[in-house]
């Protein structure tokens, strides 16, 4: 019993110095993150547009900097946006899909980047899905027939 004990207590402490150490984010990680976003917005707004065609080159610039860059969760964020970026044919309904992945990871980066006050969450409950622009009026990438549909989320 005194064994099991022991291995027990061994066991605890192994399992404490496994944890993940967190790394904080500095200023030129905020810059990256900060990039990224005004990126994002640029493809928002030409989402609004009448007849989109977005241009993903800079919005790829920007997340392969997140890629590069030396903070494993900027870099892991960076990987997963870089797998949603739609390709340059995409046609527009697959496109809003991987935008709408796409927002939900930077949405994830606002909640725990710092000094991303800039932008705002706003959702739709008509296509249930997200975005972060800046401003606080209402402007639906997803919905063409329906840009005012959605709410500031606090």
């Amino acid at each position: 019993m005194k064994v099991f004990r022991i291995s027990l207590l061994v066991l605890a402490i192994f399992a404490q110095s496994c944890k993940e150490e967190v790394i904080p984010f500095g200023p030129n990680h905020e810059k990256l993150v900060e990039t990224v976003f005004v990126q994002n917005q640029s493809i928002l707004e030409e989402f609004l547009k009448e007849d989109p065609k977005p241009n993903w080159k800079e919005f790829s610039e920007a997340v392969n900097g997140l890629i590069t860059n030396d903070h494993p969760k900027l870099k892991t964020w960076g990987d997963q946006l870089k797998t949603n970026i739609p390709s340059q044919n995409s046609d527009l309904e697959s496109s809003y899909e991987k935008i709408s992945k796409i927002q939900e990871i930077l949405i994830q980066m606002k909640s725990e980047v710092p000094n991303q006050l800039k932008y705002n969450r706003f959702y739709c409950p008509m296509v249930d899905k997200s975005w972060l622009m800046t401003g606080k009026e209402v402007k639906n990438p997803y919905a063409p027939e329906m840009r005012d549909c959605g709410e500031l989320m606090l």
